[in-house]
Protein backbone atom coordinates (compact mmCIF):
# COMPACT_ATOMS: atom_id res chain seq x y z
CA UNK A 1 0.00 0.00 0.00
CA UNK A 2 1.60 3.62 -0.64
CA UNK A 3 0.74 6.70 0.28
CA UNK A 4 -1.44 8.90 0.62
CA UNK A 5 -3.46 5.72 0.82
CA UNK A 6 -1.67 4.21 3.37
CA UNK A 7 -1.96 7.48 5.68
CA UNK A 8 -5.50 7.34 5.00
CA UNK A 9 -5.47 3.47 6.05
CA UNK A 10 -3.74 4.65 9.33
CA UNK A 11 -6.10 7.45 10.72
CA UNK A 12 -8.99 5.49 9.75
CA UNK A 13 -7.80 2.19 12.20
CA UNK A 14 -7.17 5.20 14.66
CA UNK A 15 -10.67 5.95 14.77
CA UNK A 16 -12.11 2.83 14.31
CA UNK A 17 -10.27 1.49 17.45
CA UNK A 18 -10.86 4.73 19.76
CA UNK A 19 -7.72 5.24 20.49
CA UNK A 20 -5.65 8.74 20.38
CA UNK A 21 -2.07 9.23 18.29
CA UNK A 22 -0.71 9.21 21.75
CA UNK A 23 -1.66 5.91 22.75
CA UNK A 24 -0.53 4.73 19.70
CA UNK A 25 2.85 5.71 19.60
CA UNK A 26 3.53 4.60 22.73
CA UNK A 27 2.30 1.30 21.38
CA UNK A 28 4.78 1.65 18.45
CA UNK A 29 7.66 3.30 20.33
CA UNK A 30 6.98 6.23 18.02
CA UNK A 31 7.04 10.09 18.16
CA UNK A 32 3.75 11.92 18.03
CA UNK A 33 5.38 13.68 15.08
CA UNK A 34 6.76 11.14 12.51
CA UNK A 35 2.96 8.95 13.46
CA UNK A 36 1.33 12.97 11.84
CA UNK A 37 3.51 13.36 9.28
CA UNK A 38 2.97 9.16 7.86
CA UNK A 39 -0.55 10.32 8.06
CA UNK A 40 -0.75 12.86 6.22
CA UNK A 41 1.26 11.28 3.85
CA UNK A 42 4.65 13.67 4.00
CA UNK A 43 6.64 10.32 4.50
CA UNK A 44 6.72 6.94 3.72
CA UNK A 45 7.70 4.32 6.51
CA UNK A 46 10.05 1.70 6.28
CA UNK A 47 8.24 -2.30 6.20
CA UNK A 48 8.97 -2.50 9.62
CA UNK A 49 7.84 0.32 10.93
CA UNK A 50 4.15 -0.27 9.05
CA UNK A 51 4.29 -3.89 10.32
CA UNK A 52 4.72 -2.64 13.84
CA UNK A 53 1.68 0.40 13.55
CA UNK A 54 -0.62 -2.15 12.25
CA UNK A 55 0.04 -4.70 14.81
CA UNK A 56 -0.57 -1.83 17.32
CA UNK A 57 -4.10 -1.57 15.78
CA UNK A 58 -4.48 -5.40 16.20
CA UNK A 59 -4.66 -5.53 11.76
CA UNK A 60 -3.15 -7.43 9.51
CA UNK A 61 -1.85 -5.11 6.38
CA UNK A 62 -2.14 -8.04 4.13
CA UNK A 63 -5.61 -8.80 5.10
CA UNK A 64 -6.77 -4.92 4.04
CA UNK A 65 -9.31 -5.60 0.99
CA UNK A 66 -7.16 -3.16 -1.35
CA UNK A 67 -4.13 -5.24 -0.30
CA UNK A 68 -6.03 -8.10 -1.68
CA UNK A 69 -7.59 -6.69 -4.54
CA UNK A 70 -3.36 -5.86 -5.25
CA UNK A 71 -3.06 -9.07 -5.15
CA UNK A 72 -5.18 -10.22 -7.62
CA UNK A 73 -4.03 -7.27 -9.87
CA UNK A 74 -0.96 -8.32 -10.14
CA UNK A 75 -2.03 -12.00 -10.72
CA UNK A 76 -4.57 -10.64 -13.59
CA UNK A 77 -1.58 -8.76 -15.01
CA UNK A 78 0.70 -11.61 -14.90
CA UNK A 79 -2.10 -13.90 -16.34
CA UNK A 80 -2.51 -10.83 -19.21
CA UNK A 81 1.42 -11.01 -19.82
CA UNK A 82 1.72 -14.45 -20.12
CA UNK A 83 -1.36 -14.49 -22.82
CA UNK A 84 -0.02 -11.70 -24.52
CA UNK A 85 3.52 -13.71 -25.09
CA UNK A 86 1.22 -17.23 -25.87
CA UNK A 87 -0.46 -14.78 -28.66
CA UNK A 88 3.20 -13.10 -30.19
CA UNK A 89 4.20 -16.71 -29.98
CA UNK A 90 1.81 -18.00 -32.55
CA UNK A 91 1.69 -14.79 -34.45
CA UNK A 92 5.52 -15.21 -34.86
CA UNK A 93 4.79 -19.43 -35.33
CA UNK A 94 2.90 -18.51 -37.97
CA UNK A 95 5.07 -16.02 -40.05
CA UNK A 96 7.15 -18.08 -42.45
CA UNK A 97 9.08 -15.50 -43.39
CA UNK A 98 11.79 -16.62 -40.75
CA UNK A 99 12.91 -19.70 -39.32
CA UNK A 100 10.50 -21.28 -42.54
CA UNK A 101 11.43 -25.31 -42.17
CA UNK A 102 11.65 -25.35 -37.79
CA UNK A 103 8.13 -23.14 -37.86
CA UNK A 104 7.15 -25.86 -40.60
CA UNK A 105 8.11 -28.64 -38.79
CA UNK A 106 6.23 -27.20 -35.19
CA UNK A 107 3.35 -26.77 -37.20
CA UNK A 108 3.10 -29.95 -38.91
CA UNK A 109 3.54 -32.16 -35.59
CA UNK A 110 0.23 -31.78 -34.33
CA UNK A 111 -1.08 -32.26 -37.79
CA UNK A 112 0.54 -35.23 -38.15
CA UNK A 113 -0.25 -36.56 -34.65
CA UNK A 114 -4.20 -35.89 -35.67
CA UNK A 115 -4.06 -37.78 -39.06
CA UNK A 116 -2.21 -40.55 -37.36
CA UNK A 117 -5.19 -40.57 -34.77
CA UNK A 118 -8.01 -40.42 -37.44
CA UNK A 119 -6.12 -43.15 -39.89
CA UNK A 120 -5.60 -45.49 -37.00
CA UNK A 121 -9.22 -44.94 -36.03
CA UNK A 122 -10.73 -45.25 -39.11
CA UNK A 123 -8.88 -48.40 -39.50
CA UNK A 124 -9.85 -49.95 -36.79
CA UNK A 125 -13.27 -49.23 -37.69
CA UNK A 126 -13.34 -50.12 -40.84
CA UNK A 127 -11.88 -53.65 -39.97
CA UNK A 128 -14.60 -54.72 -37.50
CA UNK A 129 -17.54 -53.55 -40.74
CA UNK A 130 -15.62 -55.90 -42.70
CA UNK A 131 -15.37 -58.49 -40.04
CA UNK A 132 -18.79 -57.97 -39.54
CA UNK A 133 -19.59 -58.09 -43.24
CA UNK A 134 -17.69 -61.56 -43.42
CA UNK A 135 -19.69 -63.11 -40.78
CA UNK A 136 -22.79 -62.27 -42.44
CA UNK A 137 -21.62 -63.64 -45.50
CA UNK A 138 -21.60 -67.11 -43.52
CA UNK A 139 -24.68 -69.10 -45.00
CA UNK A 140 -24.90 -72.20 -43.81
CA UNK A 141 -28.00 -72.94 -46.06
CA UNK A 142 -26.75 -71.45 -49.32
CA UNK A 143 -23.70 -74.07 -48.65
CA UNK A 144 -25.90 -76.80 -48.08
CA UNK A 145 -28.09 -76.45 -51.02
CA UNK A 146 -25.14 -76.21 -53.59
CA UNK A 147 -23.37 -79.04 -51.66
CA UNK A 148 -26.71 -81.19 -52.58
CA UNK A 149 -26.89 -80.31 -55.95
CA UNK A 150 -23.47 -80.86 -56.78
CA UNK A 151 -23.34 -84.25 -54.64
CA UNK A 152 -26.46 -85.78 -56.62
CA UNK A 153 -25.32 -84.63 -59.96
CA UNK A 154 -21.90 -86.07 -59.54
CA UNK A 155 -20.09 -82.63 -59.32
CA UNK A 156 -17.98 -83.94 -56.89
CA UNK A 157 -14.32 -82.02 -57.41
CA UNK A 158 -16.69 -78.25 -56.82
CA UNK A 159 -17.64 -79.33 -53.45
CA UNK A 160 -13.97 -80.60 -52.64
CA UNK A 161 -12.76 -76.45 -53.77
CA UNK A 162 -14.94 -76.11 -50.80
CA UNK A 163 -12.47 -78.09 -48.14
CA UNK A 164 -8.93 -76.84 -47.10
CA UNK A 165 -6.20 -78.80 -48.47
CA UNK A 166 -5.82 -80.27 -45.04
CA UNK A 167 -9.34 -80.62 -43.92
CA UNK A 168 -10.18 -83.30 -41.76
CA UNK A 169 -13.10 -85.98 -42.54
CA UNK A 170 -14.28 -88.28 -39.85
CA UNK A 171 -17.28 -90.23 -41.41
CA UNK A 172 -19.63 -92.41 -39.76
CA UNK A 173 -17.71 -96.10 -39.11
CA UNK A 174 -14.97 -95.20 -41.50
CA UNK A 175 -11.37 -93.93 -41.02
CA UNK A 176 -10.71 -91.03 -40.66
CA UNK A 177 -10.01 -89.08 -44.00
CA UNK A 178 -6.99 -86.30 -44.08
CA UNK A 179 -6.80 -84.29 -47.33
CA UNK A 180 -8.96 -82.73 -50.07
CA UNK A 181 -8.10 -85.54 -52.65
CA UNK A 182 -9.25 -88.01 -49.59
CA UNK A 183 -12.75 -86.45 -49.02
CA UNK A 184 -12.91 -86.57 -52.85
CA UNK A 185 -12.34 -90.03 -53.26
CA UNK A 186 -14.58 -90.69 -50.17
CA UNK A 187 -17.63 -88.41 -51.40
CA UNK A 188 -16.81 -90.16 -55.51
CA UNK A 189 -17.59 -93.72 -53.73
CA UNK A 190 -20.83 -92.80 -52.38
CA UNK A 191 -22.10 -91.56 -55.23
CA UNK A 192 -20.98 -94.37 -57.27
CA UNK A 193 -22.86 -96.55 -54.71
CA UNK A 194 -26.32 -94.40 -55.63
CA UNK A 195 -26.41 -92.60 -52.40
CA UNK A 196 -28.24 -89.30 -53.03
CA UNK A 197 -28.90 -86.62 -50.48
CA UNK A 198 -32.82 -85.86 -49.66
CA UNK A 199 -31.87 -83.11 -46.69
CA UNK A 200 -29.63 -81.45 -45.35
CA UNK A 201 -30.72 -78.59 -43.16
CA UNK A 202 -28.39 -76.27 -40.94
CA UNK A 203 -29.81 -76.65 -37.00
CA UNK A 204 -27.42 -74.36 -35.15
CA UNK A 205 -24.13 -72.19 -35.57
CA UNK A 206 -21.40 -70.12 -33.89
CA UNK A 207 -19.42 -67.31 -36.24
CA UNK A 208 -16.59 -66.04 -34.72
CA UNK A 209 -14.30 -63.48 -36.38
CA UNK A 210 -12.48 -66.58 -38.91
CA UNK A 211 -13.79 -69.69 -37.20
CA UNK A 212 -17.59 -70.91 -37.56
CA UNK A 213 -18.74 -74.14 -36.74
CA UNK A 214 -22.27 -75.69 -37.47
CA UNK A 215 -24.10 -78.62 -36.65
CA UNK A 216 -26.98 -80.11 -38.96
CA UNK A 217 -29.00 -83.15 -40.15
CA UNK A 218 -29.02 -85.47 -43.01
CA UNK A 219 -30.62 -88.15 -44.90
CA UNK A 220 -30.01 -90.01 -48.33
CA UNK A 221 -31.44 -92.26 -50.22
CA UNK A 222 -30.73 -95.05 -52.63
CA UNK A 223 -33.18 -95.49 -56.03
CA UNK A 224 -35.10 -92.95 -54.33
CA UNK A 225 -35.57 -94.57 -50.99
CA UNK A 226 -34.73 -93.05 -47.74
CA UNK A 227 -32.03 -94.97 -46.49
CA UNK A 228 -30.62 -93.48 -43.49
CA UNK A 229 -30.37 -89.95 -41.68
CA UNK A 230 -28.26 -88.58 -38.68
CA UNK A 231 -26.10 -85.72 -37.68
CA UNK A 232 -22.94 -83.44 -39.25
CA UNK A 233 -20.68 -80.90 -37.48
CA UNK A 234 -18.75 -78.77 -39.74
CA UNK A 235 -16.03 -76.26 -38.81
CA UNK A 236 -15.31 -73.27 -41.09
CA UNK A 237 -12.13 -71.31 -41.43
CA UNK A 238 -12.29 -67.72 -43.05
CA UNK A 239 -9.12 -68.03 -45.15
CA UNK A 240 -8.59 -64.47 -47.65
CA UNK A 241 -12.17 -63.33 -47.20
CA UNK A 242 -13.48 -67.08 -47.96
CA UNK A 243 -15.09 -69.52 -45.95
CA UNK A 244 -13.41 -73.16 -46.46
CA UNK A 245 -14.38 -76.62 -44.37
CA UNK A 246 -11.71 -77.35 -41.84
CA UNK A 247 -13.16 -80.17 -40.11
CA UNK A 248 -16.10 -82.32 -40.66
CA UNK A 249 -18.14 -85.17 -38.76
CA UNK A 250 -20.62 -87.21 -39.69
CA UNK A 251 -23.05 -89.67 -37.43
CA UNK A 252 -25.67 -91.88 -38.58
CA UNK A 253 -28.80 -91.57 -35.97
CA UNK A 254 -31.22 -93.86 -38.01
CA UNK A 255 -31.21 -96.88 -40.31
CA UNK A 256 -34.27 -96.00 -42.34
CA UNK A 257 -34.70 -98.22 -45.21
CA UNK A 258 -32.12 -101.96 -44.65
CA UNK A 259 -33.16 -103.44 -47.91
CA UNK A 260 -32.16 -101.02 -49.79
CA UNK A 261 -28.96 -100.27 -48.22
CA UNK A 262 -27.66 -103.36 -49.19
Amino acid sequence: MKQPDLGKKIAELIKSKGLTQEELVEKCNLNVRTLQRIECGEVTPRSYTIKVIFAALDCSIYDSPKSISSKFSKAEFMISKWLEQVYQYVLALFNLKTHTMKKLFILSVPVLTICLVLFFYCSNAIAQQSKTELRKKFDQTSSNTKFMLWFNSGQIDSIGLTYLENACMMPDNDPTIIGRTGINNHNKQLFDRGIRFVQLNSVSKVVADSIAVDRGVWTVSINAVPVASGTYLTQWHLINGQWMIENEMSKSDKVINTEANK
